[in-house]
């Protein structure tokens, strides 16, 4: 043989090899792959970790229907949830990562009901392409049919989607009722265990001689003796924006002073007894005329028992304030004190709902008049008296005096010197 046919002779072996080796590859890279697919799926059956199922309860927000992308985004994250630890293939499209992972084979009744209700978002062509993967589909698709006797037609499972939300409604509503039966039969078997609850703001004793000498000794004029324990300031703004998000999206921390109905530290607030129950609030020289204050007595967990308001003078208040309006029992430039109920523990206020309750908080707020204006939903810095742990034998200090005298208030020192006013009794 020449030359020149050893030359063909060996570039044609030569040929066959690298033809051989570029078959090789992707038999040595397909080995591979199923041997990768075998370990994962060795490991994806296992023993459930907790009795319930990992997307039991899961969170749907309510709204219209989501874009193709949104629902497909809504559907990774499901399947995310449902696979738990599983080591995952991921894909971009939430079919292929459900027919890639095996996933279908972990959907039971619950599963699926939990399902049924992402799937009220659902766009239509979303909805049919998941009806028909639930149901079975064509033997061409990785998991073939469910295992049943027939497979579902894509209405029949489009209809169970719905009827299964309307089910899970259905218990939840009779899952609330019991819970309420069992409430309220507990609530009228413990009545009385508010009384193992602090004491509350409490009045004085007032002797049987006082009460038999006069009705009306309150009349005669004396100025009262602050207790400290008592007194509480307003510091804590409470301002919430206008619009449609969420109430979370809407509370401002960082708010400006010359936006807010009065600087906070600058009022003082404690209680007096006058007859009945009072708030006197003591602030800066002219703040009464200006301010809508509004006062609500509670009980430990805030329930209120009065809500009242005031609006000074030169002011308004916002059309959404709660409360009757008050009538001032003093009133001055400085010193406002508006009479309220606070029921005592010895003699505790029936409550609408069942039991019984007593003041153990008085709350109190200047409300901006202008806050709708603004684009606030609320607008307003509070307070709360209470009486503080450790402390529980306070008891309300009282002053006396009729219409037309002058009252003479003082709180004590605040940060910004003494916390003190006068005001005429009405």
């Amino acid at each position: 043989m020449d030359d020149t046919g050893k030359e063909n002779q060996l570039d044609e072996e030569s040929s066959d090899q690298d033809v051989n080796e570029l078959v090789k590859e992707p038999d040595q890279e397909s080995e591979l792959s199923e041997e990768e697919t075998r370990t994962r799926r060795q490991a994806f059956f296992r023993a459930r970790k907790f009795s319930k199922s990992p997307v039991a309860a899961y969170q749907v927000t309510p709204g219209s229907k989501w874009s193709t992308e949104e629902a497909d985004e809504e559907i990774r994250k499901f399947l995310t949830r449902l696979a738990g630890d599983r080591d995952l293939v991921e894909t971009a499209d939430p079919i292929q990562l459900a027919q890639e992972n095996d996933l279908l084979l972990l959907f039971g009744p619950d599963e699926e009901e939990e399902f049924a209700r992402l799937a009220l978002r659902f766009p239509e062509e979303t909805v049919k392409n998941w009806a028909t993967l639930l149901s079975g589909g064509s033997r061409s698709e990785a998991f073939g049919p469910r295992s049943r006797a027939e497979r579902r037609s894509e209405a029949a499972v489009a209809s169970e989607l719905q009827s299964a939300v309307f089910r899970r409604l259905i218990t939840a509503g009779i899952g609330v009722g019991l819970i309420l039966v069992v409430f309220f039969a507990l609530k009228s078997l413990t009545d009385n265990s508010e009384e193992k609850v602090g004491l509350g703001l409490r009045f004085s004793e007032v002797s049987s001689v006082e009460n038999v000498e006069s009705n009306n000794s309150y009349l005669d004029l004396f100025n009262p003796i602050t207790e400290p324990a008592l007194v509480a300031t307003a510091e804590r703004i409470v301002a919430v924006k206008q619009g449609e998000e969420q109430l979370m999206e809407r509370i401002k921390v960082d708010v400006p002073y010359e936006a807010l109905p009065i600087i906070p530290g600058v009022l003082s607030a404690t209680v007096f007894q006058y007859g009945e129950g009072q708030i006197a609030l003591v602030g800066p020289e002219g703040w009464v005329a200006d301010s809508c204050t509004m006062v609500s007595v509670t009980t430990s967990n805030l329930r209120p028992l009065d809500v009242l308001h005031y609006a000074g003078s030169s002011t308004d208040c916002p059309s959404g304030i709660k409360g009757t309006e008050a009538n001032p029992t003093c009133l001055g430039s400085s010193v406002l004190i508006l009479p309220i109920a606070i029921p005592q523990r010895s003699n505790p206020q029936k409550l609408p709902e069942g039991g019984v309750g007593w003041a153990e908080k008085v709350r109190f707020a200047i409300e901006s008049p202008t806050a709708e204006l603004n684009g606030w939903e609320v607008l307003s810095v509070r307070g709360t008296i209470e009486v503080p742990e450790g402390v529980e034998n306070v008891v309300i200090p009282k002053f006396g005096g009729a219409p037309g005298d002058k009252l003479e208030i003082d709180l004590g020192m605040g940060s910004e010197g003494p916390i003190a006013g006068s005001c005429i009794i009405e």
